[in-house]
């Protein structure tokens, strides 16, 4: 199969070797989640395989309708935490379908000790600031998850106003219903306080305080460990910083997937929370 998967091509991969359990993830293409997960349990191939879902819901869907023809205990879905305030698998979810319990895929992308290893490798010469120890290192990780806050608390305000007042969010222009995946976005907003009071909740015609929500979520951001920033805080946003204040020179976007899959080489073991979440899995599949 070289094609991306629909559920249909996943079936027939199945049923084509048999064994092991499927494990559907998220994706737009092969070489994002999936690649990844590969990668770090290839050692396990046999008990499991995964393939894409371009989003969580997709990932839902094709769960459910192949627990439907392959059975339950063959089928499974990882999905990211997103927004999800608490993340428990005991009892594991009856539906097959776990979280991470990082915000995304990219948060498990961002360890410093795997970075520095790899800045180290090719700035010997020449030193960089912010890369030149592992302490520096760690404190340029965290200011690129800080430099997220004020985005990260923006996109719950949109997250809770859809999910209080779901007709009337869905009835703005779709300009205001998009998450901002970049902190210039919110810098472009101006006053964010009054792009929420004033556009947004005016608009949509409820008393909820936008604002208020706001100045609340980013002030609780503030105080947070970088451990507990990687469960709120997307590391989509915070790799796309890294990408591009590398203190390397990079030519393409091509160069930043070789980087990657430097960085994969350099640090090839599973993060502990995924294997445990493997380990669950496969528990489940086998109870």
């Amino acid at each position: 199969m070289t094609a991306y998967p629909t559920p249909s091509d996943i079936e027939v991969a199945w049923r084509a070797s048999g064994t092991g359990v499927c494990i559907i993830v998220e994706g737009e293409t092969e070489l994002e989640d999936a690649w990844f997960y590969k990668h770090w349990f290839d050692d396990r191939a046999r008990e499991l395989t995964f393939f894409p879902q371009d989003g969580w819901e997709k990932v839902v869907d094709a769960v459910h309708a192949l627990r439907a023809s392959l059975g339950a205990k063959r089928v499974y879905g990882i999905i990211d935490r997103d927004f999800e305030e608490h993340v428990a698998h005991d009892p594991f979810p009856s539906d097959g379908i776990a979280r991470t319990a990082k915000y995304t895929l990219e948060n498990y992308l961002l360890d410093v000790e795997c970075w520095f290893k790899y800045v180290c490798l090719h700035t010997r010469r020449v030193s960089k600031p912010g890369w030149n120890t592992l302490d520096e290192a760690r404190g340029t990780l965290e200011s690129l998850y800080r430099e997220c806050l004020p985005l990260s608390a923006y996109n719950w305000v949109l997250h809770r106003s859809r999910q209080e007042h779901p007709v009337k969010f869905m009835a703005l222009p779709p300009k205001m219903r998009e998450y901002k995946e970049h902190p210039k976005a919110i810098d472009n907003l101006g006053d964010v306080l009054a792009h929420l009071r004033n556009e947004i909740q005016t608009q949509m015609g409820i008393a909820d305080d936008l604002g208020r929500m706001y100045t609340e979520r980013l002030g609780a951001l503030q105080i947070l460990l970088l451990a507990d920033l990687e469960q709120v805080v997307s590391g989509k946003y915070v790799l796309n910083l890294l990408r591009e204040q590398f203190p390397i020179n990079l030519g393409s976007r091509q160069a930043w997937d070789d980087v990657l899959s430097a960085y994969i080489s350099l640090c090839p073991d599973p993060p502990s929370d995924l294997e445990t979440l493997i380990n669950l899995v496969l528990q489940d599949a086998h109870a």
